[in-house]
Order: C-alpha cells, then structure tokens, then sequence
C-alpha cells in the first residue's frame, strides 16, 4: 500500500513539472522579447504637376538665338534681356497672333499659352541689360543724334534708354538689328507699328536710317 502511495505521489510530480515546461514554452507573444518595428516611412514629397515649366525654363528657349538672359552675342539677334515687360508681352501676343511679321517667331509663339508668353517676357525684363561691343562710326552716331533729337526724342528719350509698353530700348542695341527695323518701318510707312514712328521713319534717307542705327549703338 505504502509502495502503491509513492508511485502516485511521483506520477503527480511528474505531471506537474510538465505543465510547467509546456506554460513556459507556450508564453503570450507580450512575455517574449520585444519584436523589432520598421521605422515609419518618411512623408511622400509632392510631385510637380507635369508640364508646369518655370519662367527660367520657359525663356530658357530663347537664349539659341538671344543669347543667355537675352544678352544677344549675335549682330541681327536683338538684345532683350532687359527689355520693358508689357512691350516684350505685346510684342510676344503679336508674333503669336501673326499681327507682327517673322520668319521663326511666329511658329515658336504659337507654341505657348499666353500666360507662358507673359512668364517670358517677365523672366527676361528682370535681367540686367548688356549693350553690345559695338564700337559706332563717331561720325555717323553724331548725323544720328541730330536725327533722333528732332524725330525720336520725344518717344524715346535719354539716348533711347527709356522705355514705354510701345517704345523698346534702343541705346546699346546691335546697329545692324535696329537698321534691319528701321528700314522695314520705312518700308512699311504708315502700316509700321506704332504708326507714329512710321510717318516719322518715311521721311528718312537709308543714310539717315544707318546713321540713326550708330547713334543708338553708341549710347551703352
């Protein structure tokens, strides 16, 4: 009897030391170490709407012909960087609309909307004005003066540094590009814009338009 007692107290014992085994094997996931976490992904950064250019970008298009920031390098390519910003505006819409004749300008307007062809004439009416090297003919800048105190003064003042919506800067622009548009102002007449200038410019000698050319070229 007393053998039979001890078996059944060892049997006990036995069942009990592995049930605690198995419990401690069998722990909840919050007794065991602590699971490593992925560190929180950093905030997505909002993508640029495709196709919105910047100003830089867009006026950027011009500097194959008008050079970098419209500083033109190029004897007939006029300088524009600097330029009044509604007369570049005007002058842009024009060449978009075909009012004002080109060759090149007409098909590269077209391609931007207006608000684009107001952010390039922005963009370049900040820049800072460069006057070409041009060294002018003394003589002629001096026939050129006397020509532009009677007939373009009053438009154009200070040497054609001023300028208005319609009356660009001339002093300090290449000499062969203000010839080529004084002369299809002339050969326009009264069609020139603005019509002023265009029954003004008529009256004038090729020399008187060339020595006119000189004098703004001179004016830095």
């Amino acid at each position: 009897m007393k053998n039979m007692k001890k078996q059944l107290s060892a049997l006990s014992a036995g069942l009990l030391l592995g049930w605690l085994v198995t419990g401690c094997a069998t722990q909840t996931p919050s007794a065991q170490a602590p699971k490593t976490t992925k560190p929180a992904a950093a905030p997505a950064v909002a993508a640029k709407p495709a196709g919105v250019r910047s100003p830089s970008m867009l006026a950027n298009t011009c500097a194959g012909c008008h050079g970098t920031n419209g500083a033109s390098a190029g004897k007939i390519m006029p300088i524009i960087g600097g330029m009044e910003k509604e007369y570049m505006q005007l002058v842009l819409e024009e060449f978009k609309t075909g009012e004002r004749d080109s060759t090149i300008m007409g098909r590269i307007a077209k391609g931007y909307s207006n608000n684009e062809l107001k952010a390039i004439a922005s963009y370049l009416a900040d820049q800072t004005w460069v006057s070409s090297p041009f060294k002018a003919d003394p003589k002629l800048a001096a026939i050129g003066k006397k020509i532009h105190e009677k007939q373009c003064k009053t438009c154009h003042e200070d040497g054609g540094r001023v300028q208005e919506d319609d009356a660009p800067r001339l002093a300090g622009q290449w000499p062969d590009y203000s010839l080529h548009y004084l002369k299809d102002c002339h050969k326009k007449g009264r069609r020139c814009a603005p019509r002023k200038m265009g029954s003004r410019v008529m009256k004038l000698s090729q020399e008187e338009l060339n020595a006119m050319a000189h004098y703004y070229a001179s004016e830095k």
